[in-house]
């Protein structure tokens, strides 16, 4: 009974781990529409941040 169990286990970690890479390394459409758009998302904030910071470096020399 105890061999069949660590089998289960092993052939569970197993399988986890190769689903997790195979996830992490795919190159389907969703994965990179979401990339895309993070990528998006953070240059939009840079953008904002420097033209915050602009703002207050130009109120800071009246």
């Amino acid at each position: 009974m105890k061999t069949n169990n660590f089998n289960l286990w092993l052939r569970l970690t197993v399988g986890s781990a190769i689903g997790a890479m195979i996830y992490h390394f795919s190159p389907g459409r969703k994965t990179e529409k979401l990339r895309k758009l993070v990528r998006l998302r953070n240059q939009i904030k840079e953008s904002e941040n420097k033209g915050e910071i602009y703002t207050l470096s130009a109120n800071a020399r009246r």
